[in-house]
């Protein structure tokens, strides 16, 4: 039994890795929900165990609390994480900005500000996917389009999104559902370097 199936099960979870707005859904006079806004999200979610002993990470907004920070939902497995940092290395960019470019995070979403990384201590289940690409209208006007290179193999990158981790952020701020995720460290990441090189066209 993973620790997150209930949650992993519920139709709104697959939604959310197709980068649906669950929040907001198009409504019939009924009230019923008859579609979805898209936004980003993954390509074609599978389902994907994720084994104790892992080591995730993430990146979340600079103002989240550490707590708050690894109830997230988007992640990156070691493996893909090497990637982003050879990328970084091969562009003489700043880690976050890479993991902007491969995981198609706009500024509008994120800063980016804050790193994670968390050790895996129970099995638990993940949503795994090519990132999709983004096309997003800018407050103030204008469009922001950003593209998932998925053809380029320095470029194709597999995310995680896991189901459920908000559900306990008020529960066990030092463990996340509960026991499952143990945060292992956090980087601050200033908005220079989460940003250098990004610019709009």
């Amino acid at each position: 039994m993973f620790v997150n199936e209930v949650e992993f099960n519920k139709p709104d979870a697959r939604r959310q890795a197709l980068g649906q707005n669950t929040r907001a859904p198009l409504v019939n006079p009924q009230g019923q929900a008859i579609a979805y806004s898209q936004t980003g999200g993954m390509i074609q979610p599978t389902r994907h165990p994720v084994q104790a002993g892992e080591i995730l990470f993430r990146f979340a907004a600079g103002k989240t609390s550490h707590a708050r920070a690894v109830t997230g939902g988007w992640w990156v497995a070691a493996k893909e994480f090497e990637k982003i940092t050879r990328f970084a290395q091969a562009h003489d960019i700043h880690v976050a900005m890479a993991a902007r470019v491969l995981c198609c995070v706009p500024p509008e979403w994120s800063d980016m500000g804050l790193m994670v990384r968390v050790k895996v201590n129970k099995p638990i289940l993940a949503y795994r996917g090519l990132g999709n690409n983004v096309d997003i209208q800018r407050q103030g006007g204008g469009y922001v389009n950003m593209e998932a290179y998925n053809k380029t193999e320095a470029r194709r990158l597999h995310q995680l999104y896991i189901p459920g981790l908000g559900d306990y952020a008020d529960k066990t701020p030092d463990q996340v559902m509960p026991g499952a995720l143990t945060p292992e460290r956090f980087w601050e990441i200033t908005p220079r370097q989460a940003n250098g090189g990004w610019i709009y066209i």
